[in-house]
């Protein structure tokens, strides 16, 4: 089933930002449902967009949320683009690494179908890998156990 989008006909840009914002929501909604604390980052373009607190002292996880519905997932940070954009200017484009989060949760925008991905697994791939070679993270929760051991 897939769910319904810009039934309103808002104008494009607008609604992609939105969008993104409900994929967050989404993607923390789901970690919570999966027995995590986690909190959105009130900081625009941060490196990383909600924490999990795993508890049992254990240090707080950095998640980078991307959400798609293109059958593909980005693991690149810092692109913007719009007409408010200036061309002229570098790329400021980065990928993700360990030193900006600690695992990129991908949301499909059609479904809400969540993908938990430790950030060391893109560090050997392009800047985009299709849902279709994900499937080994395609609600796999049990993965964010093995990413809280591999940072504390």
């Amino acid at each position: 089933m897939n769910w319904a989008k810009n039934i309103t006909n808002m104008e494009e840009g607008n609604y992609r930002t939105i969008n993104g914002n409900a994929n967050e929501l989404i993607a923390i909604g789901r970690c919570i449902k999966a027995g995590f604390a986690c909190s959105k980052v009130e900081v625009t373009n941060g490196r990383y967009d909600a924490v999990i607190d795993p508890g049992k002292g254990k240090r707080l996880l950095r998640v980078q949320i991307k959400g798609t519905s293109s059958g593909s997932v980005g693991f690149t940070g810092g692109g913007r683009s719009g007409q408010q954009i200036s061309r002229v200017v570098a790329s400021r484009t980065y990928k993700y690494s360990k030193e900006d989060c600690d695992l990129i949760l991908a949301v499909d925008s059609n479904n809400g179908d969540c993908y938990i991905i430790p950030i060391e697994d893109i560090q050997n791939w392009g800047t985009t890998k299709a849902l279709s070679k994900l499937q080994d993270y395609k609600e796999n929760w049990n993965l964010l156990e093995g990413i809280v051991e591999s940072v504390n």
